[in-house]
């Protein structure tokens, strides 16, 4: 029934509603709409069709007939009820999921900062309050799950929320137990003043006196006592534990007066999780939201990670991602595909089947075609764990920026599916692969449980800020035939239609990252897509504005193959079609077909011949490959695998040993 709320400093987020349909057509916005202002999306043509996520899908946007150009925006704090309260504020309604949760549960719902965790919080708890009954038609029933899951159990129990994103750790031990328990006895006091005739107070002030040592177990004494059970919500559990983990990143000059996290975490244990463990008999829902995953005392043992039913409650489906743009932009052509590029394609489980878009960054991007640009998403949890990064390590399970390198090589990262549930070191010096995919940077490949890959094109572009000086020491001179040559260089003789130079660079670039993979036996695993990534937007190595003309390669949601590269002049763009890579396997298969695997020796060897194989050579090898067509293996040549006419230039990656090109008839095109 929203996409965000606030989540503070780090965990900020809007969400939007419509009070005049309060109908899911509607989708969130964030900011006022201007009437004149028209759409910067890039064009394309076709249709969109939600049901077909693997296809380029484009949809023209336009206002409902009648509606004003102007959409009210939320003030940050705002709870859900707030978003009901003014006229013409979007909003999408996500709250099917809360009418398929079971009667009691006890989750732990982790999401990227500024995901939306907040706003779907605080409808939760509207949805369970008993005082809500009387409105929950207005908010609730309007969803087909309304109808489809009539004993839902909403309107039932007493609803009691805190939100811990305000109490901070820059501060002595004392005063931190101070700000936690005033925010305690301060959510607790409200909750006796909202209820008090439901529990049969008279004067609620007066039940609780500031400092009582148990306070909770007085609340939770008096509820069991009224025969009474409880929604509990518990938002941004791991704000404080954060900020003490990272101080030392955000706040150089000044950490060592902050408090150590672990410290945190014992005192929040010992003031809140225990306490609130005593009341598990009348607590019937609990939903506790964060980031990362915290070994806090009384958390771990006591929830259960959120289920696959909650994997779309927070963020936008492409669907919903357009008609978020309705809300904001009075008309034009909507790319999903750069939508998706742009503000992630986020699967939460290997199950999954609609991706989601971050909201947050939906709603900065937007906002750049409106006269009222949003504060835009800054990152910081990812910055700071970014900022931690060692340069190399023989830790296979802690990120390096050696990993993120052969991340972008890769295109993807295999992840233990137990690491993702495992805690967070606490010393804020090991960062794992697991931080990395709860804090926003990576996202399921679709299928599987243990492949990752890159988010988005914002995760990218922070990768490429932490890697490109590694990269560039590395690659700054490269062989090329007999003489040592740059990449800048290869690009201007590319500009001059000699392409051979350029790819020469990018083969050993390739190889280079294919002898780890020999090294441990295994057939090399490259991206094309990724080594280009690498190369050709990384500034220090192309040393000009081209690497930050140049669109994102590796991001493309849909795996699409065709990108830009720009010349040694930015006037000059060159369009690839990038080929399905060409295996070691499927060249030795082609000549060894009565053998079933090849040694790694006979790997290596091959690997090493096609180090020194002319292009021709290359060309005219033999393929293994299956054919559907005679459901068998068949054999081509290398160079049968590039299209006979193409219109744009083709390149594909050979063995982990070669990139080849194959020129096209419309490749370049000059920019006046």
């Amino acid at each position: 029934m929203l996409i965000g709320i606030v989540d503070a400093g780090e965990h900020f987020e809007l969400t939007f509603y419509d009070n005049k349909t309060n109908s899911p057509e509607v989708s969130a916005s964030s900011l006022p709409s201007p009437s004149t202002t028209s759409s910067s999306f890039k064009r394309r043509s076709g249709d969109y069709d939600p049901s077909n996520d693997g296809e380029h899908r484009v949809k023209r946007v336009k206002r409902n007939p009648g509606s004003s150009n102007h959409m009210n925006v939320p003030s940050a704090r705002d709870d859900f009820l707030a978003f009901f309260t003014r006229p013409q504020t979007a909003f999408v309604n996500k709250s099917r999921a809360l009418f398929q949760l079971p009667k009691q549960f006890r989750y732990l719902l982790l999401r990227p900062p500024r995901f939306g965790k907040s706003a779907f919080l605080s409808a939760m708890s509207q949805f369970h309050d008993v005082h809500g009954a009387g409105t929950f038609q207005q908010y609730f029933g309007s969803q087909d799950a309304a109808n489809d899951f009539p004993d839902s159990g909403h309107s039932q129990h007493l609803s009691l929320v805190f939100a811990f994103w305000s109490v901070h750790t820059r501060t002595d031990v004392e005063d931190f137990v101070h700000q936690l328990k005033s925010h305690i006895f301060s959510s607790l006091r409200s909750f006796l003043k909202k209820y008090a005739r439901d529990l049969e107070l008279p004067n609620p002030h007066t039940y609780l006196t500031r400092g009582e040592e148990e306070p909770l177990k007085r609340v939770f004494d008096l509820v069991k006592s009224r025969k009474k059970t409880l929604f509990v919500g518990v938002d941004s559990y791991d704000t404080s534990i954060l900020e003490a983990m990272f101080s030392h990143v955000v706040y150089p000059q000044l950490y060592q007066t902050f408090m150590a996290p672990d410290e945190v975490a014992r005192l929040f244990g010992h003031h809140f999780w225990r306490p609130l463990q005593a009341g598990s008999e009348i607590i019937a829902k609990l939903l506790v939201t964060g980031t990362l995953s915290l070994q806090v005392p009384g958390l771990q043992d006591w929830v259960a990670p959120a289920p696959n039913d909650l994997d779309s409650c927070c963020g936008f489906t492409a669907d919903e991602a357009l008609k978020f743009t309705q809300s904001i932009i009075p008309g034009g052509t909507v790319d999903v595909i750069e939508l998706q590029r742009q503000c992630g394609d986020y699967l939460f489980s290997s199950d999954d089947e609609q991706s989601l878009l971050h909201p947050q960054i939906l709603i900065d991007h937007v906002s750049k075609s409106t006269s009222e640009p949003s504060v835009g998403h800054r990152f910081r949890l990812l910055s700071s764990l970014f900022d931690l990064l060692q340069s190399e390590s023989e830790d296979r399970t802690m990120v390096t920026v050696k990993g993120l390198v052969d991340l972008i090589a890769t295109g993807v990262v295999e992840i233990d599916p137990s690491e993702l549930d495992a805690g967070h070191d606490f010393d804020g010096t090991f960062v794992s692969w697991s931080a990395l995919y709860h804090a926003g940077a990576l996202a399921h490949v679709r299928g599987s449980k243990s492949t990752f890959r890159v988010a988005h094109s914002k995760v990218l572009s922070m990768i490429h800020s932490r890697i490109d000086e590694l990269v560039e020491e590395r690659y700054r001179n490269v062989s090329a035939g007999n003489e040592q040559i740059n990449f800048l260089l290869a690009l201007s003789q590319y500009d001059r239609h000699d392409h051979r130079p350029l790819m020469h660079a990018l083969s050993q670039v390739l190889r280079d990252h294919a002898q780890p993979f020999l090294r441990n036996a295994k057939e090399p695993e490259l991206s094309l897509l990724g080594i280009l990534e690498l190369v050709m937007r990384n500034h220090h190595l192309i040393a000009c504005t081209s690497s930050q003309l140049l669109e994102p390669i590796l991001s493309d949601p849909t795996g699409g193959n065709h990108v830009r590269v720009y010349g040694y002049s930015t006037k000059r763009i060159h369009h690839w079609e990038v080929k399905k890579a060409l295996t070691l396997r499927g060249i030795w298969q082609a000549v060894n077909p009565n053998d079933t695997e090849p040694s790694v020796e006979a790997l290596i060897q091959l690997h090493e011949e096609l180090c020194q194989d002319a292009e021709e050579k290359v060309l005219a090898r033999p393929y293994a490959v299956w054919s559907d067509s005679l459901q068998r293996m068949e054999t081509r040549l290398v160079g049968s695998f590039f299209e006979p006419e193409g219109l744009h230039a083709q390149v594909i990656a050979v063995g982990g040993a070669q990139v080849l090109l194959k020129a096209g008839s419309a490749e370049l095109i000059i920019v006046s």
